[in-house]
């Protein structure tokens, strides 16, 4: 069941239903991120923040899939057969996450300097300019600066691995995917016993750690090879949508509800979720699909990257504002995702897709790369 050729008409608009659940996806992590919702631990609003919204970053499961997805559709076969060369792989896929990445880090450190706040050492600084922080166990260095771009480092580090595993059989990935997770299952419940209460340690272990989210990235290459076997499709029309699309904010309130570990929670008990989501819609054939086809879906999920990247310093912004006033906490969080999402799509269309386009035009020009990514494939994973 390994990754034949792609086809041609698969990678723009059979496929644009995906590219609008990244919107989905990158919005649910910047509720999770709306914490002043939780500073009045007696009303509505922070019920409705615990129960729901901090369960947001359930998202960034969903974009490691998706990436593993993705990327098989749109290099397996051409980094295989030489149609892409392999510089020019990493040379678009450092391009497609580096340079805003870059310019919020450095929005950070200006403000942080501004203010008098603490800046962080020159160590740390560069290796989250690197995109290595997600390999310190500290959360100091791997959630420093821009908070969210932790999830970068996982994807540096997913990019590089692919060339590789993508060549690797069926046969061979589907049983190491398998005896990986028996692995993290068993730590999350060796963690459970020896140490119950919460720790920032446990949390890169079980969340950041990216040899430990590889197994989502894995998870969405297997999932492609299934796809283009046709596995699922008989059944992947609008009930299954359906059902996909009310499962996981189901699952959400129920782990929350429940009190469900977060060694368990943090991926484990997300990932069959995501990984149905992705094969569901993958093969596009119910009514859900083909309104994330529409225009505007795609146009919020081409962005949903600068979302992801930008909400965080607006929302801290706003939360260092608003004067901690439990009045004001549910309108603040009415009106802070309108003007987050407003500004990725300024940023996405102002400076990601012109600086995209670009690249990839002077890799043409030089005979680099036949990059299918820049057609209808907008997978930013980031995720």
């Amino acid at each position: 069941m390994d990754a034949p050729r792609p086809n041609p008409s698969s990678t723009s608009s059979a496929l644009a239903q995906l590219t609008g659940l990244r919107f989905v996806a990158a919005f649910a992590v910047l509720l999770s991120h709306l914490d002043f919702l939780g500073a009045d631990p007696g009303s509505w609003g922070s019920w409705i923040y615990e129960t729901l919204f901090r369960q947001g970053y359930c998202g960034v499961s969903f974009f490691y899939v998706l990436s593993g997805f993705i990327l098989s559709q749109a290099y397996g076969y051409r980094l295989a057969s030489g149609e892409t060369q392999l510089r020019s792989y990493f040379m678009l896929r450092i391009c497609r996450i580096g340079p805003l990445h870059w310019v919020m880090a450095l929005f950070f450190l200006a403000w942080l300097a501004a203010a008098k706040g603490a800046v962080p050492g020159p160590g740390t600084i560069g290796l989250n300019m690197l995109l290595l922080h997600a390999w310190s166990p500290d959360f100091t260095v791997h959630y420093a600066l821009n908070g969210p771009s932790w999830s970068l480092s996982d994807e540096l580090f997913f990019y590089a691995a692919f060339p590789w595993l993508s060549r690797v059989s069926t046969r061979i990935l589907a049983p190491c995917l398998v005896l990986g997770l028996m692995l993290i299952t068993a730590l999350a419940v060796s963690a459970m016993i020896w140490q119950p209460a919460y720790s920032p340690k446990l949390e890169w272990l079980f969340y950041v750690a990216p040899p430990v989210r590889l197994a989502d990235f894995v998870t969405g290459m297997l999932l492609h090879r299934a796809w283009q076997q046709n596995w699922g499709r008989r059944w992947a029309g609008t009930t299954a949508e359906l059902c996909v699309t009310l499962a996981i904010p189901a699952a959400m309130v129920g782990f929350s509800l429940l009190a469900l570990p977060m060694p368990l929670r943090w991926q484990l008990a997300y990932l069959p979720l995501m990984a149905g989501a992705v094969l569901v819609f993958a093969h596009g054939r119910g009514a859900i699909s083909q309104v994330l086809r529409c225009r505007w879906p795609v146009l919020l999920g081409e962005a949903s990257f600068a979302l992801y990247l930008t909400h965080r310093p607006l929302v801290t912004l706003a939360a260092r504002l608003w004067g901690g006033d439990p009045a004001l906490a549910p309108v603040l969080a009415a009106m802070l995702p309108p003007v987050c999402i407003a500004l990725s799509i300024a940023v996405f269309l102002l400076f990601e897709r012109p600086l995209l386009r670009r690249m990839r035009r002077r890799l043409r020009q030089r005979g680099q790369t036949n990059d299918p990514a820049g057609g209808g494939l907008k997978a930013w994973q980031p995720s």
